[in-house]
């Protein structure tokens, strides 16, 4: 069980953006197929390809956070190595309160969508999953952010190691 977990902490992201790429892949190669090869074009691959990216997206913010690859200005940290732990303290709290606003606001359009009943016009498919899709990669990152402050307080020896932006040991 607890290999299972650790396994889980470690490729869940992976594993759901594997999922959603993939099926990007094979519903815009089936899309182009029935388009112009059978000449009978596919009503709703476009809009499930649509949803399946908007997925895919949400997923990777909380990769990201788990593997320290989003995006940053880093110029102070290459001129003055003796700042990266405290740069990345300031980078890891102003990425967890922006997130922590977010979130409710994802959920009150999450709860606004599934009051109004709302579907999707090819698929038919209830509109709160795709709304969701915000609010589950939000609630992830966060359980990702407290994971990362967990380890810098309890770990503290690791937290002096630096890392790049693909979350490899310097």
């Amino acid at each position: 069980m607890k290999t299972t977990l650790r396994w889980l902490d470690q490729h869940f992201e992976e594993m759901l953006m594997a999922f959603f790429l993939c099926g990007v892949v094979v519903l815009m190669t089936l899309h182009v197929f029935f388009r112009y090869v059978m000449r009978a074009p596919l009503t709703w691959s476009e809009e499930a390809t649509r949803y399946m990216f908007i997925w895919f997206v949400f997923i990777g913010i909380s990769y990201g956070i788990r593997n320290n690859t989003h995006i940053r200005v880093n110029i102070i940290e290459v001129l003055c190595p003796k700042v990266i732990p405290v740069f990345s303290l300031i980078q890891d709290l102003a990425g967890a309160l922006f997130i922590l606003y977010l979130l409710p606001a994802a959920f009150n359009s999450m709860r606004q969508i599934a009051e109004r009943n709302q579907t999707s016009a090819g698929l038919h498919l209830p509109m709160i999953f795709v709304y969701g899709s915000l609010f589950m990669g939000l609630c992830i990152s966060v359980i990702r952010i407290i994971q990362k402050f967990y380890c810098r307080f309890r770990f503290p020896a690791a937290k002096n190691r630096a890392k790049t932006e693909g979350g490899k040991e310097v």
